[in-house]
């Protein structure tokens, strides 16, 4: 697990954040706490964030020593975003004089910024070959290419920066079999106050008793075993799934397998829900099933779990990693194993459960998380000086 707080030395430090690729879920949360978090923690220094031209979910609070760039020249298109990353990124490297470049999603510029970079490896799907596979099969080949291109990107960042950062130990593994002797800092994401049990059930949910399925919805995201575990078992209670779509050609294929075994009726789609309701219906799920094979650290998890419910996820990755004993777990792509897990959290005593996952969702907080982030700063600007 993450070590707690910790003593750093960072004086007056001006620290850019490249976080133009943050347009969607988890990489949206990380960035509001990131931006309402580390500015506090680290009053000395100058942060200037660029950001993507998107509405955030919520406000963020004006700081002195922050400052928020919009960019809309790179919140079009991935390779828009790759000119901008490539050329304004290093005009306003040198412009604003930072002395460090965070690039929180994967990537770096391949021109040399002339000051330390520290990378977050975000997104594990370009080094995971099976999401490639599973791309190339159901999306059109111009996004097989994309990723490919963001595969290749990746690894000039594992090798071209002077930090990488893994959010879990499993990814930090995976890292090191594309990039033998990388040492990266593993940190995990937090979670936001307003997650806590203590939230009353949302109408749409009705009374009857549901699973809940949160996420965007990606090829790499299981939904075929959850379908086939829901017609395998008719007892189990209907599904709620809750997220937007990304991969409309796996998508396709997903709603076939819901008419092909009759369970359209079982398994329903809520398109996405607002922020400020996923408390609500995380707190009065039967269990969160996350079918997901492919993860860096599911901040979905984190939520669940403050909220009081149980977690039924594949057994691979970092999930056994972020859950722990409170987890029940399926061997990853099998709809049997699935079934078999989800039948297993209908017998739970969530009231008796409930402490333990309150009690290890603790262990996550944004706090931790950018203490560590503070740590890795100060670490690059005065090496060595830091404890």
């Amino acid at each position: 697990m993450q070590a707690g707080p910790v003593a750093f030395i960072i004086s007056g430090m001006r620290i850019l954040i490249n976080a133009v690729s943050a347009r969607a879920g988890g990489g949206v949360s990380y960035l509001i706490n990131l931006l309402q978090s580390l500015p506090r923690l680290c009053p000395d220094d100058q942060i200037l964030a660029a950001i993507p031209d998107i509405r955030l979910p919520i406000e963020i609070s004006a700081l002195e020593n922050l400052s928020i760039r919009v960019i809309p020249e790179a919140s079009g298109n991935v390779l828009k975003r790759f000119f901008w990353e490539n050329t304004g990124l290093i005009s306003l490297c040198q412009s604003w004089n930072a002395d460090l470049l965070f690039c929180v999603a994967n990537i770096m510029p391949l021109r040399n910024p002339g000051i330390p970079v520290a990378v977050m490896i975000q997104n594990v799907a370009p080094l995971t070959p099976q999401a490639l596979y599973m791309l190339k099969k159901f999306e059109p080949l111009q996004k097989y290419l994309q990723i490919l291109l963001l595969q290749k990107l990746t690894l000039y960042a594992l090798r071209n920066s002077q930090k990488v950062i893994a959010l879990s130990h499993a990814t930090a593994r995976l890292l090191q079999e594309w990039q033998p002797g990388l040492a990266p800092a593993v940190l995990y994401h937090g979670i936001a106050d307003v997650f806590n049990p203590d939230v009353p059930r949302p109408q749409q949910a009705g009374d009857r008793p549901y699973f809940l399925y949160v996420s965007n919805l990606y090829v790499y995201k299981g939904l075929e075993y959850l379908v086939e575990a829901m017609a395998l078992n008719p007892e189990l209670p209907r599904v709620m799934i809750a997220g937007r779509v990304f991969d409309h050609g796996y998508m396709r294929h997903i709603s076939g397998l819901i008419e092909n075994f009759g369970v359209k009726d079982r398994v329903i789609f809520l398109d996405s829900l607002e922020y400020r309701d996923l408390p609500g219906w995380y707190a009065h799920a039967t269990a969160m099933i996350y079918t997901s094979w492919c993860e860096n650290c599911p901040n979905i998890l984190l939520e669940a779990m403050a909220c009081g419910c149980p977690v039924v996820a594949m057994n691979t990755g970092p999930m056994p990693e972020i859950c722990g004993e409170t987890g029940i777990y399926a061997a990853p792509f099998a709809a049997d194993k699935l079934a078999a897990a989800m039948q297993q959290a209908l017998k739970l005593d969530r009231n008796g459960l409930r402490k333990k996952l309150l009690e290890r969702a603790a262990e996550f907080t944004w706090e931790k998380s950018m203490q560590a982030h503070a740590h890795i700063f100060s670490e690059m600007a005065n090496p060595g000086k830091s404890s």
